[in-house]
């Protein structure tokens, strides 16, 4: 291991050797002295495995770094497109892909080349923009952006030709693409995102594996030290195989993107036609409820989604819970809003109607959530004080402004009008939020002491875009603060339930 240690050391030393970088404490930096070097990487360096596990590239405890080389031509024309699709559509939204090459170098001694990898940049409205900044036509310096890396795309090759074969077949790390999100400059207890996600799975919610690493970006021999990012699972046909399997004929079910895009993704059966079905990049929408799966085919069939959006808008029957409950995987749902509950994201499915996913497969419908970096104290703060204290058993709307009433959450909203529902529900409250439980302030601490360990130094040795203060004592609430106060006020209202 220390051999390891010492041969990773000595590459990222000839790798920054004679780079002249340029600092900042915020995601954008001015261009000031940047040098051009060798492209010594991949070059020189051997690769030592021809792929790295899944379970590698998600261990939190290995140190990770990707430097992913562009060619002049293709950067230009990654802020070109982007460019002209803000002009046409006035956001930077535009998924068209770059080819890049990829070098990936972890501490177990794993180097790993890739070539003719597809990037793309990802984000929403407010978060994507250009990966530069501009003064006029001019290039002036860079800012953090988050992407994919796409390992099957087969950019021109013909259809069927060896190239495009192997290329489509083609995966890494076990995944055909891979998310890179930037952590936030003023989030200076770092994890919080990778924790939330890490709660949900300890919780027994099926979601995104995350880990880190840090980017270096190689136009041309012009060295962008990109900064630290997540890494995100990404939630698509290889995570369902993964996760939930295939059918016994090969196949896979139907997954849904549901987002606010046309329209908030409440479940209410009244949704404009348009927001459902398969969202089109080029024309400039995206579907608030976006076919994900078996979306490849001359008429994709909605049917599976639609039955349910019925189902779950017979709120006047009386066995509400178990008509859902005959579709809707609901034990893994009330996992889900009570682990939620706890993370306090007032982005999510409960508070604004947005960022998950929907498995529909063999008439079982299972909720994934997703997107989390504005939770457990930081970020978006509408309930002022991070909904510390939220009523456990209500729905109460991050944003009044486009909700007219708290039953257009139609799901949840019937849901904890049903005692069956409460139970089970208040009993993973009681389970996660106990002094042991799921919930827990030193997985947060462990994982922030970690992170800080193996990226920390290089990040403020070489002026990194994006996140260089790594201090839980500077976060805008404490994590400390924010989990305990949670656990103390829902325990307190569990109580007064006579549940705890």
């Amino acid at each position: 291991m220390k051999k390891m240690t010492i041969l990773l050391l000595v590459i990222i030393s000839l790798f920054l050797t004679g780079c002249d970088f340029f600092g900042t404490t915020t995601e954008t930096t001015e261009l000031t002295t940047i040098q051009t070097i060798p492209d010594i990487t991949m070059t020189t360096v051997q690769p030592t495995v021809d792929d790295v596990s899944y379970e590698t590239l998600f261990d939190d405890s290995i140190y990770k770094k990707f430097i992913i080389y562009f060619s002049e031509e293709n950067f230009l024309k990654l802020i070109d497109d982007m460019e002209n699709y803000h002009d046409e559509f006035g956001n930077y939204r535009d998924n068209t892909i770059q080819e890049v090459d990829v070098t990936y170098i972890d501490d177990r001694g794993n180097v790993l080349e890739l070539r003719e990898v597809g990037f793309r940049t990802k984000g929403n409205i407010f978060t994507r923009v250009l990966p530069v900044i501009k003064n006029g036509d001019t290039i002036v310096g860079y800012q953090q952006v988050a992407f994919q890396l796409e390992f099957n795309d087969t950019f021109d090759y013909a259809v069927n030709s060896t190239e495009y074969n192997s290329l489509k077949s083609r995966e890494v790390f076990e995944l055909e693409q891979l998310n890179f999100k930037n952590v936030k400059s003023n989030d200076f207890g770092v994890v919080t995102e990778s924790i939330a996600y890490d709660f949900y799975r300890d919780a027994g919610v099926i979601t995104s594996n995350t880990s880190y690493a840090i980017i270096y970006f190689n136009i041309e021999g012009t060295v962008v030290p990109y900064g630290l990012f997540m890494l995100q699972e990404p939630i698509d046909d290889v995570f369902v195989e993964r996760y939930f399997g295939k059918n016994q004929d090969g196949t896979i079910g139907d997954l849904y993107k549901c987002t606010w895009q046309t329209e908030p993704a409440s479940l209410k059966d009244d949704y404009e036609p348009y927001s459902l079905g398969v969202s089109d990049y080029n024309e400039g929408y995206r579907r608030s409820y976006a076919l994900k799966t078996n979306e490849n085919v001359i008429s994709p069939d909605y049917s599976a989604f639609t039955d349910f959006i019925d189902i779950v808008n017979q709120t006047s029957v009386a066995n509400y819970y178990d008509l859902v409950s005959s579709t809707l995987v609901m034990d893994a749902f009330a996992r889900a809003m009570a682990m939620g509950f706890l993370i306090g994201s007032p982005d999510d499915f409960r508070s604004n109607a947005n960022n998950y996913y929907l498995y529909f497969n063999n008439n079982h419908v299972y909720y994934i959530p997703f997107d989390m970096d504005n939770s457990m104290g930081y970020g978006w703060n509408p309930y002022e004080n991070f909904g510390l204290t939220l009523e456990i058993d209500s729905v109460q709307p991050s944003n009044y402004g486009w909700y007219g009433n708290v039953t257009d959450f139609v799901l949840v909203y019937n849901l904890f009008q049903d005692q069956d529902f409460l139970d089970l529900y208040n009993n993973y409250l009681v389970q996660f939020a106990a002094s042991n439980g799921e919930f827990n302030y030193q997985n947060y601490y462990d994982e922030f002491m970690l992170v800080r360990t193996l990226y920390r130094d290089e990040i403020q040795e070489y002026g990194h875009l994006g996140i260089q203060t790594f201090d839980l004592n500077s976060r805008w609430m404490l994590a400390s603060t924010y989990m305990s106060q949670k656990k103390a006020e829902v325990n307190d209202q569990l109580s007064e339930l006579g549940l705890y």
